[in-house]
């Protein structure tokens, strides 16, 4: 019975939303396909995993200080700004092709950060603006579910490419599609559709900014619950640790590209299979708090189990099993805060991303202490664990 709702869920939301589908699987489809290898290739270009960490902080801080002090500018044209957004993108992967030494540590996460706060702030806000308050739940688990679908095919072939090529050729794919979705997107009417008056006044009010005599960034969090916000820093504090730790503690067992993509194949596959289908039962029954704090507790549980493994097979048993419930988690924790904030519900847009990205950095920032007191990388799991376990708090 499940299944024949989300089939017909799955058609009415590929017609009304088509476009948006296709905008973000060409972005998924390059990320998936090439970022996956971003961190391995800069261990085989001879950096150390402190530079990787470095990378990724740059990656999440970037963002984080756009949505704190620059948001005006990237919220008063959304064509223009997710333009911006795929161009940063295609330069991310030029960057990676053609820089080395510390310019490749350096500069290559700056044009990921960009494009990281100028496509996701839009794009939900229009995934928001055209998602019912009934149905928001299977809605916004179709469109989590594009990233893990297409990592259960995608690292293979980019896997592929790398050993039968190189990485500068899996690089060029990333590149010539995110170009191909600029192209898509310089047509889109569906952005323009959507009236700035309905959307910019919102997204506007949700961040005040005063840079007289000092910085003072001043969120405006009426009206959302504190333990939602605390617990989307706690999502991405455990984010930020497996930015830089899954891909290189999974290469550290794989020992190289290919059985490393079937790695995170296995991963997303079990992410994946959840989504969508307790989606539509949040929307049933009204309660995505307890899904959310199922899949942070089994998943925190898990991410401990992997912390502590001492083989190849128990890491890959447990994180495989940590995907399943983790996925459980970004979905509906971020409707939760749509859903209570349904007359600013772009403003929730906004929140989720700036305090996500911010997680994100301090979970970056225990890796690098980690790394300096010379503490083991697969360690700092339990970091992440005991972060998902904390969004149990949720309500």
């Amino acid at each position: 019975m499940v299944a024949a709702h989300f089939k017909h869920y799955v058609l009415a939301l590929s017609h009304r939303h088509g476009s948006l589908v296709m905008v973000q699987t060409l972005v998924a489809l390059a990320n998936t396909l090439a970022n996956a290898f971003a961190l391995i290739y800069l261990i085989r270009q001879g950096h150390s995993y402190l530079d990787c960490a470095s990378f990724i902080l740059i990656s999440a801080a970037v963002p984080t200080l756009i949505m704190g002090f620059a948001s005006r500018p990237i919220l008063k044209n959304f064509p223009a700004s997710i333009s911006t957004s795929l161009i940063c993108l295609a330069l991310y992967y030029v960057s990676l092709m053609f820089l080395d030494g510390w310019q490749l540590v350096l500069i290559p996460p700056i044009f990921f950060g960009t494009y990281i706060a100028t496509f996701w702030v839009p794009y939900f806000a229009l995934v928001m603006h055209i998602t019912s308050k009934k149905k928001r739940g299977a809605g916004v688990g179709a469109y989590f579910l594009i990233f893990p679908m297409l990592t259960t095919v995608s690292p293979l072939l980019g896997g592929f490419v790398i050993t039968f090529y190189s990485y500068e050729a899996l690089f060029a794919m990333g590149a010539v599609i995110t170009l191909t979705d600029l192209f898509y997107v310089s047509g889109f009417k569906v952005l323009r559709r959507i009236r700035s008056r309905i959307i910019i006044p919102e997204l506007l009010q949700s961040l005040k900014i005063n840079l007289v005599g000092k910085f003072n960034v001043d969120l405006d969090l009426k009206g959302v619950d504190k333990r939602i916000c605390s617990s989307l820093f706690a999502e991405g504090i455990q984010d930020g640790i497996f930015w830089v730790a899954i891909p290189i503690i999974s290469f550290e067992f794989a020992k190289d590209e290919a059985t490393l993509s079937g790695y995170l194949s296995l991963f997303a596959l079990w992410g994946a299979v959840a989504t969508v289908a307790l989606g539509y039962l949040s929307d049933r029954f009204k309660d995505r708090a307890s899904i959310v704090r199922v899949g942070a507790a089994f998943g925190g549980v898990s991410v401990l189990f992997a912390a502590f493994a001492n083989s190849p097979e128990e890491y890959l048993t447990a994180i495989s099993i940590a995907y399943f419930w983790i996925a459980m988690v970004p979905s509906f924790l971020f409707t939760m805060l749509v859903d209570k904030l349904e007359r600013f519900k772009k403003k929730g847009v906004l929140l989720r991303e700036f305090f996500l990205n911010g997680g994100k950095v301090v979970g970056v920032l225990f890796v690098i202490i980690a790394l300096l007191l010379e503490v083991s990388l697969i360690s700092t799991l339990a970091i992440a664990g005991i972060a998902l376990a904390y969004i149990i708090v949720v309500k």
